[in-house]
């Protein structure tokens, strides 16, 4: 997929990753160990970093997830590949990027000082270690002794912290037009709560971004981004000569949709080339 003149791409620890999986040997039984989730976005993000298409990306993640990664995952194929589509849409949507932290990375893949981009990468995790010893933390308060009798700290109370956290993620991913049920399941992936200390589902994320005010995010804004897209792969297809129902076709596979979010269809996409003068041919 990377090309014979891109070999230089394929990383020491993406090698390693790819070919192997994750060697749980390498971790002793005190540690936490990473997540599919964690080694899927990793490899999306080293994918978008060397410049391949998100649609490549998906194609090549949902084999490697489910045939690789199934072995660190307890769901079953179906959930580890609409859980990989969230998480690729995730990474190409957002502003992630590929950062390796050389020897120390989370998965003690192998990594080599030859690496091509070693150089960058141990410069990016010195930058990021620098910037986590400067913030200052307050000791906490010792904790009081609660008897009996003396009331807990309500649910919503409880879970205060991390919703804060699972909020401003979703609220975020919203932005950039990640589709709610996406959202929902990186939600789940990433075992954050809700307010009460629950899974989330689609009904309870869209009701917290409506106290938010971001449900009501007009469809035009909402897939913009996306649509800009679509509209640049559709004329570009156009200009070579390709059908107006093959490009519907092409647009639907890859899963573009309209400026309102919609399914592609012949009318609508001629409708759309004549906005930009492109309607000439059928």
């Amino acid at each position: 997929m990377i090309g014979k003149n891109s070999r230089k791409h394929l990383f020491p620890c993406i090698k390693d990753l790819v070919t192997s999986g994750l060697t749980l040997a390498r971790f002793s039984r005190e540690e936490s160990k990473p997540s599919r989730q964690d080694i899927t976005q990793y490899v999306a993000a080293w994918f978008k970093y060397i410049g391949v298409s998100s649609d490549e990306c998906r194609d090549w993640m949902n084999g490697y997830c489910v045939d690789v990664l199934s072995a660190i995952s307890s769901s079953s194929k179906s959930q580890i590949r609409h859980s990989t589509k969230s998480n690729i849409k995730y990474i190409f949507k957002s502003d992630v990027t590929f950062d390796c932290g050389c020897e120390n990375n989370l998965f003690k893949a192998c990594c080599e000082p030859s690496c091509p981009v070693y150089e960058e990468m141990s410069n990016k995790y010195k930058e990021r270690m620098a910037r986590k010893s400067d913030i200052s933390y307050e000791p906490e308060p010792e904790p009081e002794d609660i008897g009996v009798g003396v009331e807990r700290p309500p649910c919503k109370e409880k879970y205060s912290d991390q919703f804060e956290k699972a909020m401003e993620f979703a609220l975020n991913s919203a932005k950039k037009g990640i589709a709610q049920k996406d959202i929902v399941t990186l939600l789940n992936d990433r075992e954050y709560k809700t307010r009460t200390g629950k899974k989330w589902t689609y009904a309870v994320l869209h009701v917290e971004l409506k106290k938010h005010g971001n449900a009501d995010i007009s469809y035009k804004e909402k897939f913009r981004d996306q649509f800009e897209k679509a509209m640049e792969f559709a004329l570009n297809r156009f200009k070579k000569g390709d059908a107006k129902k093959d490009i519907v076709t092409l647009l639907n596979d890859r899963e573009y949709k309209t400026r309102t979010g919609k399914k592609w269809t012949y009318a609508v996409l001629q409708a759309e080339l004549k906005r930009h003068n492109a309607g000439e041919h059928t």
